[in-house]
């Protein structure tokens, strides 16, 4: 694992854990397992993609992105936690194609309206949704659908079936796959809007 500063992300990451566990919600970054299943669901092949990032921690998702991105695609990485901000800039704000916003996803309207991007054709969420208050999750639910097109899909991975319900009342769940080889094992969730 590449160190900066003399820290490597999966320290960063605990640190950051222990520091704010509500936020961060998991105690190791995501496994190259759990990101193959996830990615598994983008069609990369498709001509000026779009993807929007949400809570991507020390960037796990968004390294292998941005591996499969070309020319005209668009990643727009939404993060508020500061420290993974900064670690995150150090690693790819010098990719054409990318934006790191330190910002909300609840605000994710205003931030594509502000970074110019008309469609959303993915959005990967790293949010710990089983830590959030019910009304955060609501209006973070409630502003995703807002950005999302018959064609968008939303993909979220969480550590228990306990939010299925509430997605489901927000969009359709096309699929779900369990990652067994994951510190802790999680679920892959794939939706659509209603």
């Amino acid at each position: 694992m590449k160190k900066k500063n003399g820290k490597s992300d999966r320290v960063q990451f605990i640190n950051q854990f222990l520091s704010k566990p509500a936020k961060v919600g998991a105690v190791l970054p995501s496994s190259k397992f759990l990101t193959k299943k996830i990615l598994s669901f983008i069609n990369f092949k498709q001509e000026n993609l779009t993807i929007v990032e949400y809570g991507p921690g020390t960037g796990p998702f968004t390294k292998e992105i941005i591996k499969s991105l070309k020319q005209n695609d668009r990643l727009i990485v939404v993060e508020q936690n500061k420290k993974f901000v900064e670690n995150l800039k150090n690693k790819f704000g010098n990719c054409n194609n990318v934006s790191i916003i330190h910002g909300s996803v609840a605000n994710v309207s205003e931030i594509l309206e502000k970074e110019n991007v008309k469609k959303v054709d993915f959005i990967v969420s790293g949010i710990p949704f089983t830590s959030l208050p019910a009304d955060v999750t609501d209006e973070i639910m409630i502003s995703t659908a807002k950005v999302m097109s018959d064609n968008s899909r939303f993909l979220t991975f969480q550590y228990s079936t306990f939010k299925l319900r509430k997605f489901s009342s927000f969009f359709k769940i096309e699929s779900k796959k369990f990652v067994l080889r994951n510190i802790p094992s999680a679920y892959v969730i794939c939706m659509k809007n209603k």
